[in-house]
């Protein structure tokens, strides 16, 4: 596991945004560019990637840096389907529309490519927040009429929902419902599957791929047992690429170790954040206070309590929801 890999994002973001104050950049100028960078990346580096793809926690919440981070994580999952033999497109217009649309041949799948923050208050996110059934309905809807008009032989035939597998359901739960609807077929993957797929992908014909949104002729059924939507998924990702189940768990194994190896990264950035205050903290004291030793180790104590405290809620977070039963 490379940390230039787990940061890889990061450091983008930060690049264009060295701190919030800078004036906000040209995102579709910026994606143009990295769309042409982020080709030249190793497909065992991009596995790296996608897999510890996280909204930083210190960035401030619907800032700058936040939707920049947002927008190389959809360009991340056109790149992975273009790695697979498709093509993708971003739409310039984000109301109403899906994140990346993923082409191939005369088929098409709308794409609603999610990143999370590690320190969110909940496991898993509001199944709301998470899938609108109805709102991809609409998108597939919209770009099937834009094919009609523009003369262009394409369906759109579901919805693809990516997102990390440490914000995942614990239980059965409504999304696993939604994501087992024959009329509006939306399979949920988290990276590291998609990153299996990659490392696969000579195996992989995009064609056979594409058969996992057929529920009618695969008899998937509407469900909320969270075990029916991952036995199907698990099963048929197997028969895609010629492994085992048990091939398949070591596999989810591995990836979910560099996950939380990249989970650790991400809390050292909390923790340095946290030391940092308490120096400034402690100097500030030093030099504005010839008070008592006792009330400056009080002063100093309150003000770092104060001061980390959203950093110490992100550590909480963490440390409670972000791990696998299994580690």
């Amino acid at each position: 596991m490379k940390l230039s890999n787990v940061f890889y994002f990061k450091h983008m973001v930060d690049y264009y945004y060295p701190d919030e104050d800078k004036s906000a950049v040209k995102i579709k100028t910026v994606i143009k560019k990295e769309q042409e960078n982020i080709k030249l990346i190793s497909d065992e580096d991009f596995t790296e990637i996608m897999i510890c793809c996280f909204i930083p926690d210190l960035y401030s919440g619907m800032g700058k840096r936040e939707k920049l981070f947002t927008k190389f994580t959809e360009l991340m999952v056109g790149e992975w389907w273009r790695r697979m033999g498709g093509t993708y497109c971003l739409p310039t217009k984000k109301s109403g529309t899906q994140d990346v649309e993923l082409i191939y041949d005369k088929i098409s799948i709308v794409c609603d490519a999610k990143v999370f923050r590690l320190g969110r208050s909940q496991k898993a996110p509001n199944v709301k927040d998470f899938l609108k059934l109805a709102s991809v309905g609409l998108w597939i809807d919209k770009l099937n009429a834009d094919y009609r008009e523009k003369g262009i032989k394409r369906s759109a035939i579901g919805g693809l929902v990516t997102y990390s597998s440490l914000h995942e359901w614990e239980s059965d739960s409504e999304v696993y419902e939604e994501c087992t609807n024959r009329h509006t077929p939306v399979v949920m993957l988290p990276y590291e599957i998609l990153s299996l797929l990659l490392k696969y992908k000579k195996r992989v014909r995009l064609s056979d791929l594409i058969k996992m949104w057929d529920y009618s002729a695969n008899g998937v059924k509407p469900s909320r047992q969270k075990d029916y939507y991952w036995s199907y998924v698990t099963n048929f990702i197997c028969r895609l690429l010629s492994i085992s189940n048990e091939q398949y768990q070591l596999e989810m194994k591995q990836f979910r170790n560099d996950i939380m190896i990249a989970v650790q990264e991400y809390r050292k950035i909390i923790d340095d954040t946290i030391e940092e205050v308490k120096r400034n903290i402690s100097h500030d004291i030093d030099n504005h206070s010839s008070s008592m030793e006792s009330l400056k180790i009080y002063i100093m104590k309150e003000l770092e309590k104060r001061d980390n405290a959203t950093a110490r809620s992100y550590l909480a977070h963490i440390e409670n929801f972000r791990h696998y039963e299994d580690n």
